[in-house]
């Protein structure tokens, strides 16, 4: 879980504290930066999305509600920015993948760090292989924990074609890695 800012900060940014928002960016630049290379796999491209995701909340930071969690409106801002740059990249960004730093959690404990790393590796380049959509559709649902309809919606399809685009993805995934395992 993610560390959420105080609300004090969050307040004096809505009222045009600059200062305010600088805490707010080196508070969650991390976590920003983490989100965008999830969708963008590629950390050039992270980094302009997540300077993109903070001009658009400094923009928009006064119509934050504080009823919901800061940290959750950041990340959907985070998630639209990164959707939009896809588009605007013509769909062109599966070629670095292959970036050794990227992480992705594993949670079972019992395996060694270089089977852990031989593991990432694998899924890295299965998940290399998936469409923009099929990506975009399995990290924000298992990554990030969106519903079916939240997904849905920010990919701006029906909820029974996100359904179908996950299990596709899912089902190549398995494909894929079954495949790499049994040679």
């Amino acid at each position: 879980m993610m560390n959420e800012i105080d609300a004090k900060t969050v307040n004096r940014a809505v009222s045009g504290d600059k200062n305010a928002f600088r805490l707010i960016v080196l508070h969650y630049a991390k976590a920003v930066n983490h989100l965008a290379y999830r969708y963008t796999a590629d950390s050039s491209s992270a980094e302009d999305v997540a300077q993109e995701t903070f001009i658009k909340a400094f923009q928009a930071i006064g119509r934050y509600q504080a009823q919901a969690k800061f940290s959750t409106w950041l990340l959907r801002i985070t998630t639209n920015s990164a959707i939009d740059y896809l588009r605007k990249a013509n769909r062109q960004l599966a070629h670095s993948l292959d970036e050794p730093n990227q992480q992705i959690e594993i949670s079972d404990q019992q395996i060694s760090a270089d089977e852990h790393l031989d593991l990432n590796q694998r899924l890295t380049r299965a998940m290399s292989d998936l469409s923009d959509v099929e990506r975009l559709a399995i990290t924000m649902k298992h990554h990030q924990g969106y519903s079916i309809s939240e997904t849905a919606k920010v990919l701006n399809i029906k909820s029974n074609a996100c359904k179908q685009t996950i299990f596709r993805a899912v089902q190549k995934l398995r494909k894929q890695l079954t495949a790499e395992v049994n040679v």
